[in-house]
């Protein structure tokens, strides 16, 4: 088991690229040469041994659903970060960029800049796109008007309670 933590250890903190790190569930599988029909199990079993034996430590195994990887990560820094606005006094470029997010997992694809600004109920949110670009959270494709996110959200914040939270705040309202 020691072996397989190491392995797992070095996959999920290892750097990927300019916005990312950790791994994809196939290279953990592929890495860790599991082949039986069981593997699906022994994947989350291997998951969940680590997250206990790394919970003490203040770390957490965390999921990317942006680019599909798993990884570690410090549980009082994404505490830090969600409390905090990483826009400091910019609340258009947030609401843009959950704009961005929105439009992107709706439709499973890049974003078209159009349905963008539909949603942002804005008339020029170029600027605003193009500092988003230089923050590093997205790419645009100014030829075919798509937005693509980059895996650099994912890692900042936890989507998932972000989007629980406006669910929770939508049927308050609601």
């Amino acid at each position: 088991m020691v072996n397989e933590f190491s392995v797992l250890m070095y996959l999920l903190t290892r750097k990927n690229g300019n916005h990312g790190y950790g791994t994809t569930k196939k290279e953990i599988i592929e890495k860790l040469n599991i082949k039986n029909k069981n593997k699906d199990y022994l994947f989350i079993h291997l998951l969940e041994n680590l997250a206990n034996y790394i919970f003490p430590l203040g770390l957490k195994i965390r999921y990317n659903p942006i680019d599909s990887h798993w990884f570690i990560a410090h549980e009082e820094e994404l505490t830090h970060l969600t409390r905090s606005n990483p826009f400091e006094n910019h609340p258009k470029l947030a609401a843009t960029l959950l704009c961005v997010l929105t439009c992107c997992l709706k439709n499973a694809s890049p974003a078209n800049i159009s349905e963008i600004k539909n949603l942002r109920n804005k008339k020029n949110i170029i600027e605003d796109l193009k500092e988003l670009e230089k923050l590093g959270y997205l790419r645009i494709d100014e030829i075919q008007s798509e937005i693509n996110l980059t895996p650099l959200i994912g890692y900042q914040l936890d989507l998932s309670k972000l989007f629980l939270k406006i669910a929770l705040k939508t049927n308050e309202k609601g």
